[in-house]
């Protein structure tokens, strides 16, 4: 199937719900959808296109917003884009449709906060469990506190 074909079938499927639909190149395509549409585009992919190997899900902070990618495809990738308010960043978990999902939702989760409607298990998977509650390190607007420097260029 070309990306004119995938990207047809998900317009006339989706119709308005579809933001953005566009082929970033060769057997690359991308997909912005509004959060409640996002859970529905990533099972019509996986299940009726049959592209149901999720390579990746990744998390972007664009300031105001939280942005979650997923990435699906093996030969052909689609990028299923959405945006979730940061002040409220809840989207529905794909771990009931892409197993896969569930360690890269609960990165998504420690480092920027998103929450997963539905995750079996939203727990920490690399920050430590007493890691301050709110603070997330892959945001914009996280400030480490780095230790003042010693006489000589020395950390302590």
């Amino acid at each position: 199937m070309s990306e004119e074909d995938i990207l047809r079938k998900i317009t006339e499927k989706f119709g308005e719900s579809v933001l953005e639909a566009r082929a970033l190149g060769r057997r690359r395509i991308s997909i912005l959808v509004p959060p409640d549409a996002y859970k529905n585009v990533v099972k019509y992919v996986a299940q009726d296109l049959g592209l149901e190997f999720l390579s990746c899900l990744s998390g972007v902070d664009y300031g105001d917003s939280l942005e979650v990618v997923a990435h699906l495809g093996f030969s052909t990738q689609i990028l299923i884009k959405t945006r979730v308010p940061k002040n409220n960043p809840v989207i529905d978990s794909i771990t009931d449709i892409l197993p896969a999902a569930n360690l890269y939702e609960r990165e998504a989760h420690d480092l920027l906060g998103i929450i997963f409607r539905g995750h079996p298990n939203l727990r920490r998977v690399f920050l430590p469990e007493d890691w301050p509650k709110g603070i997330y390190p892959l945001r914009k607007d996280y400030a480490p506190e780095h230790p003042k420097p010693l006489r000589g260029g020395e950390v302590g």
